[in-house]
């Protein structure tokens, strides 16, 4: 009787054991797999710029980078970006949205569209032609006070509709860029028409713009404003794929500090941007992951070339870009969040001139070109020339990165006896006001290309070289054989014929070098591992902030996991 016990207590040991084992492999040589399932919220800690209010309105969004994240996932264009997926897509891809398709004609100046037939608003009014046809009427209207370069280009293209479901546009002349230009986000012809005008847009007190109806992937929330964040729920009627999550919240911090020390303590599931000063606060926060992905703004050192006395000779522009030393920006100023930059056009696009002059440093050069142009050391140790000592004012904003940079090149320029004095802007309206005016003679400032096209015409045609609203040529440079080759490339419709127009125009601007190239800029943001479906490793470029949230819809909360091979 007892050795039969002993028998039975043995045989079941041996089963427990063989058991564990089974487990243990199981576990170790078996994958989890997260099962995505319909639910949840992701929670982002955003910083908000309390100087530029909120306005969820697409034609006016681009004015802040908030409105631009939420406008995003409200509404919709014609098409939309989506991130590059072969090795000939170094960047982003146009795609349908709410249009299923288009046709071009052969000169390139007729483009048909054909809008999708399953859209509704969020309120279960129909989209229809009729929303396009409105929205691009107020772009097109002479009170339109949204930005100018996007109104310019939408007024020169005759508007027509072909029914319920068909669009045409009809332009001057050949635009191959045009495409870039159709993701703008339509507004709801029924909430709208008869009832603003093009200039109310821009007022943040428009009830629109704090209120919208709009026919993304998400819609506001009731009462989704609020002072310590704003709301966004699952739009039921939305048309393309449903997102698992139910509800985003945004939730405001005064600094990224504050959003990192949330994401720390687990009050949220990601934060919308980091900078590289914050490297070793993230070392210290677990389960996250950092998502970087080159940013399509490009800064430059822009000098007013109407401070003739300063910058009329290309040689003291040449001598200045030799003298800066544009890796230790990257790798000291902006510890390693960044790219050097040479050239207006980026290095991803299929237009990047490739053996352009970088314009590396190289203080034997500088100091030869200036002796050469006659700016000799006066005994105060600074270079003079015809009684005008080469003395400028670098005006900046106050971020902490550009008061970083804009010390590095006062200090590279001491090498070469030359003078920057920095001066900080009180405010964004100031520096805004200083630019439209132009009243600086340098001035260290980023831009930004929101387009799919490499065309840089915004920034360098002459036309946008007078002051005033329209002021985005911030070198006011004047070439006239530039100007041509711009607009040559802008009409051109084949795109080896463009490159090598972008190539010829990049070769005579790196030898005027009407202002001096530096970084383009990396965007860093982080996700919990709670989230999944982030995709962000995908990006190749963001053209804009907003551009993080382009993978919505696949992300999801980790509810449930089976396991799987």
């Amino acid at each position: 009787m007892v050795s039969r016990l002993r028998l039975q207590v043995f045989v079941a040991v041996v089963g427990l054991f063989a058991i564990a084992v089974s487990l243990a492999y199981f576990l170790l040589v078996v994958t989890p797999v997260s099962s995505p399932a319909p639910g949840g919220t992701y929670t982002e800690g955003v910083v908000i710029d309390a100087s530029s209010p909120l306005r969820i309105n697409p034609l006016v969004a681009p004015a802040n980078s908030f409105s631009q994240d939420v406008t995003s996932l409200l509404f919709s264009g014609l098409t939309r970006n989506a991130p590059g997926t072969t090795a000939d897509q170094p960047g982003q891809v146009i795609v349908p949205d709410l249009a299923d398709s288009w046709t071009v004609s052969a000169d390139g100046k007729d483009w048909e569209f054909h809008l999708r037939h399953d859209v509704v608003w969020q309120d279960g009014v129909p989209f229809t032609s009729q929303d396009v046809a409105y929205t691009l009427s107020m772009l097109k209207s002479d009170d339109f006070k949204g930005p100018a370069d996007l109104a310019a280009i939408w007024k020169k293209v005759t508007v027509s509709r072909l029914g319920d479901y068909t669009m045409r546009f009809q332009l001057d002349q050949p635009f191959p860029a045009f495409l870039s230009y159709t993701t703008l986000g339509i507004l709801p012809a029924h909430k709208l028409q008869d009832r603003i005008k093009a200039a109310d847009l821009t007022n943040s007190q428009l009830e629109f713009n704090t209120a919208p109806v709009g026919i993304g992937p998400y819609q506001l929330a009731p009462g989704g404003i609020t002072p310590d964040g704003l709301t966004l729920i699952a739009n039921p009627l939305y048309f393309g794929k449903k997102p698992y999550l139910d509800k985003i919240w945004f939730r405001f911090y005064p600094s990224s500090n504050a959003a990192l020390s949330a994401l720390q303590a687990n009050q949220v599931d990601g934060v919308s941007e980091v900078s590289a000063d914050e490297a070793d606060r993230l070392s210290a926060i677990k389960n996250i992951n950092e998502i970087s992905a080159p940013r399509s703004r490009n800064t430059f050192l822009f000098l007013n070339l109407q401070r003739s006395a300063l910058f009329g000779q290309k040689e003291v522009r040449q001598a200045l870009a030799y003298a800066i030393d544009k890796k230790a920006i990257v790798d000291k100023a902006l510890e390693g969040q960044a790219m050097v930059s040479s050239s207006p056009i980026l290095p991803t696009s299929w237009a990047y001139k490739k053996d352009i002059n970088t314009y590396s440093q190289d203080l034997q050069k500088a100091n030869k070109l200036l002796d050469d142009a006659g700016w000799k050391v006066n005994r105060d140790g600074i270079r003079e020339r015809n009684n005008q000592p080469l003395v400028f004012r670098m005006l900046i904003d106050g971020t902490a990165d550009k008061r970083a940079v804009a010390a590095q090149i006062a200090e590279n320029l001491k090498a070469i006896q030359v003078v920057a004095q920095i001066e900080t802007a009180p405010s964004p309206a100031d520096l805004d006001a200083s630019l439209k005016s132009s009243s600086y003679d340098a001035t260290l400032l980023t831009v930004e290309s929101v387009l799919n096209d490499p065309d840089p015409y915004g920034n360098w045609h002459s036309s946008f070289a007078e002051a005033g609203n329209q002021h985005t040529n911030f070198s006011n440079w004047k070439v006239d054989r530039a100007d041509q080759l711009l607009e040559l490339a802008r009409q051109s419709v084949k795109e080896d014929d463009r490159k090598k127009l972008y190539n010829d125009w990049q070769q005579l601007w790196s030898d005027e070098l009407p202002s001096i190239p530096l970084y383009y800029s990396t965007y860093s943001y982080v996700v919990s591992t709670r989230v999944g479906g982030v995709q962000g490793q995908n990006l190749k470029v963001l053209n804009v902030a907003s551009d993080r949230l382009m993978d919505i819809t696949s992300r999801y909360i980790f509810t449930s996991t089976r396991f799987g091979a």
